[in-house]
């Protein structure tokens, strides 16, 4: 069986051991600095005995060793997923390896449950002080004008909240429509050097509009249940599964409350796009910087019409992608956002904001 060290291995030397993770797999183990050795002469097609009689390892240490290397990913076999996924990536992936080992690292997160995320945080605030989570100017500042007297613009955005609850089972097929249009949807072209570019209503780093957005409708009245992609070149919905509807907690972190939702939105980054472009690995902060323009405007497009869409960045990233057929490594799953009529809160019902 021909074998060699993984393509996708980073490590961080200590004082007697090196700490190495493969950001393919999110594998992370420690080694000595003789195992890395090993795995830089591992670096082509071979077998055991090729690498003993090479490199002087007995066949007994290397029958020692090889199944914890296979299994911590750091060595691949010839023809396994792992050394296509490897494939790929090296076809693929333009940004360089610090900015692969943040993307896939925070793949497929394990998340707290609430109980647990406040556990954590009552016991942080019991030996360390919160930062200050807002700062003040010193006295002779000067005051600006009302911002929200006789302004319906920032009035609207006001009325913006996050509330995980619904007080309804459906969402109308134009409230839908109108969070997705004010999103993604296109409302002309420019043109560059190269030829034609779409242009939305939010803005995108050398226009190339690198979201696509897909719908798992459960309650949206005139719509069958099931999963839709949404085209912003024709404001339209194409439906590419029914057959199998997740429970919404499933696509988001395990949040329990999303499960009463009638839908979500899942916006997911066509990375290739970008990076088309844009060499500079600094296009991928970029691309995650859209998706809160984006977010933004469903949010306020949902609040217009009573709705709130309550954003997650928790999110079940291999789950979404088996459910929307996303089969390239380039695609990526960055935030998804649940609309619903939420329950009125009494205690807030006569308050305004001055």
């Amino acid at each position: 069986m021909k074998m060699r060290s993984s393509k996708t291995l980073v490590f961080y030397p200590g004082p007697n051991k090196v700490t190495a993770c493969n950001f393919l797999t999110r594998s992370v183990f420690e080694c000595s600095p003789e195992m890395v050795g090993l795995l830089a002469s591992w670096d082509k097609w071979a077998s055991t005995a090729d690498i003993a009689r090479a490199h002087g390892w007995s066949k007994s240490e290397l029958k020692a060793v090889v199944p914890q290397l296979l299994d911590f990913s750091a060595l691949v076999t010839a023809g396994s997923p792992l050394a296509e996924q490897e494939e790929q990536f090296s076809g693929q992936w333009s940004w360089g390896l610090p900015t692969a080992l943040m993307h896939f690292c925070v793949q497929d997160s394990e998340y707290m449950t609430i109980e647990q995320a406040e556990e954590r945080q009552i016991e942080r605030a019991g030996h360390t002080p919160q930062p200050d989570l807002l700062l003040k100017n010193s006295a002779g500042a000067i005051q600006l004008p009302n911002a929200l007297e006789d302004n319906e613009l920032l009035s609207l955005m006001a009325r913006r909240r996050t509330n995980r609850t619904a007080a309804q089972p459906t969402i109308t097929a134009k409230q839908l429509s109108d969070c997705l249009f004010a999103g993604l949807g296109i409302i002309g072209e420019t043109a560059n050097c190269v030829g034609t570019l779409p242009l939305g209503m939010t803005p995108s780093g050398g226009a190339r509009n690198p979201y696509e957005a897909y719908v798992v409708a459960l309650g949206v009245d005139g719509l069958e249940p099931g999963v839709y992609h949404y085209s912003a070149a024709d404001h339209d919905l194409g439906r590419i599964s029914a057959n199998h509807l997740p429970k919404i907690s499933e696509l988001v972190g395990g949040q329990e409350w999303a499960d009463s939702m009638p839908c979500l939105i899942l916006l997911c980054a066509r990375l290739d796009r970008t990076m088309w472009k844009y060499e500079d690995a600094n296009a991928y902060r970029v691309v995650l910087i859209e998706a809160g323009h984006i977010g933004q405007n469903i949010m306020l497009a949902a609040t217009n019409h009573g709705l709130s869409a309550c954003p997650t960045a928790a999110l079940n990233h291999s789950a979404i992608k088996r459910l929307l057929g996303l089969d390239s490594l380039t695609d990526a799953p960055i935030y998804a956002l649940t609309l619903s009529t939420p329950e009125r809160d009494p205690s807030t019902a006569s308050q305004s904001i001055n």
